[in-house]
């Protein structure tokens, strides 16, 4: 079928309107060549990609890695996007998480090839540009997304490096962010990128950097991932797939949380029941539905000043003040009050050490709940062997998603038969 493809571009020199010329006879010509985003008028539209990228890799992650962290219990099936039939594992056999692997390796590519693109063709500006700026901040956030959730870093079809490599990376472009944010006008972006940087440090174990970062931020301070309506690819999927249109592919059922909003009410993990829709695609499990997303336009923190006063407790626990660890998870709840009953929600108790880190680990899964952190966090934990109580994790093969079996059978770098570290308090065969 022929159809009208019309050519156009900037009229020259004085770039004084646009030249369109119109071909009735030419073919599809396809998508749009790669010099062509190098024009400045391109830049919006590839650092809009950049966005659309991450919050498809954060989807992934959430989905499969959310049950996994046990923030959810898997209720039903979504077609062609699944659960994996082994509940809650990340496995070198199971196929499904593959889309977590991919979806946010993709998102750390386009990142960073967009501040390659803008880097080499905006040369002088760049080191002001609010584009760019903002483009450093998604590749940061990209590869943090990375660093927290994959077993293993993979650049490009190169070698197994450790997870870590991410965290290196993340740093150099949030760094770099907070100077062309700052430099553009946009103390949003630069703010986001400090706080985003504060996170790598602490999962890093630069302590004197993560509370120098985390102290500059407000406690109100929020930057969000940004969900669309339609196509569904742009949807918040947590509420996607819990939503009853037509999905109910998770329950917040035998999970902490279900117990915790039951008897406390706190407002940062509300769930709710159906009366007429009982139990989820899975007939054995009771539909409780998440309500923290309740649009599929919800958005999702990616760092916030809240986050910030965990990572304060978190350094303080590390440093052996345990009280002042106390106090600050304390201050998280303070003038928060109970869904069902309108009081203020009760402080957490410590005596010791132990008792007030199993209080910094459930009040950072409750104010971090379905937002991606909370399989990050459980490794981490786990590889530094942190006293205080958390979910068991005996039964998981890992905390952290393997490299894909799509990396292995494509990347001559890695050996087919390669597999991932385990979990080392997994406790099955």
């Amino acid at each position: 079928m022929n159809r009208v493809y019309c050519t156009i571009g900037r009229s020259a020199p004085m770039l004084f309107g646009l030249l369109i010329a119109c071909d009735l006879t030419v073919s599809n010509p396809g998508p749009v060549q790669d010099p062509f985003l190098n024009d400045e008028g391109a830049h919006p539209a590839v650092v809009a990609g950049i966005e659309l990228s991450l919050i498809q890799g954060i989807n992934m992650v959430a989905f499969f890695g959310s049950e996994a962290a046990r923030e959810y219990t898997q209720g039903g099936r979504v077609h062609p996007i699944k659960l994996t039939p082994n509940p809650g594992q990340l496995d070198h056999d199971q196929e499904l998480p593959n889309n977590a692997w991919n979806n946010a390796h993709f998102a750390r590519w386009v990142a960073e090839d967009g501040v390659r693109r803008l880097r080499e063709t905006l040369v002088d500006d760049f080191a002001s540009s609010e584009l760019a700026a903002r483009a450093l901040l998604y590749a940061g956030y990209a590869n943090r997304l990375l660093g927290e959730n994959m077993c293993d870093a993979v650049i490009d079809g190169g070698p197994v490096m450790p997870r870590t490599v991410h965290f290196d990376r993340a740093l150099d472009y949030f760094t770099e962010a907070m100077s062309v944010g700052a430099a553009a006008g946009r103390a949003d972006v630069a703010t986001a990128a400090q706080a985003g940087r504060a996170a790598v440090r602490l999962f890093s174990g630069d302590d004197t950097g993560a509370l120098q970062d985390a102290t500059g931020i407000a406690p109100g301070f929020v930057f969000q991932a940004q969900f669309g309506p339609n196509p569904e690819t742009h949807n918040n999927w947590i509420h996607y797939i819990s939503s009853n249109e037509p999905f109910r592919a998770h329950s917040v059922w035998a999970t902490f949380y279900e117990n915790y909003y039951a008897d406390i009410g706190d407002p940062r993990t509300p769930w709710g029941t159906d009366p007429d829709v009982p139990t989820a695609e899975f007939s054995n499990v009771p539909w409780y539905f998440q309500l923290k997303y309740p649009q599929t336009t919800s958005p999702m923190n990616l760092s916030s000043g809240r986050e910030m006063i965990l990572i304060r407790a978190e350094l303080a626990l590390r440093a052996g003040n345990w009280q002042q660890a106390v106090d600050l998870v304390n201050d998280l709840r303070d003038g928060l009050t109970s869904d069902h009953t309108g009081d203020p929600l009760p402080p957490w108790t410590a005596s010791n050490a132990t008792e007030a880190w199993s209080a910094l680990k459930r009040e950072r899964g409750i104010e971090l709940w379905l937002e991606t952190r909370r399989l990050g966090d459980l490794w981490r934990w786990v590889d530094s062997d942190t006293p205080g109580e958390m979910e068991n994790v005996s039964d998981r093969i890992r905390l952290c998603f393997p490299v894909a079996t799509s990396e292995l059978q494509t990347n001559p770098n890695i050996a087919i038969d390669y597999r991932s570290a385990t979990n080392p308090r997994y406790q099955g065969s």
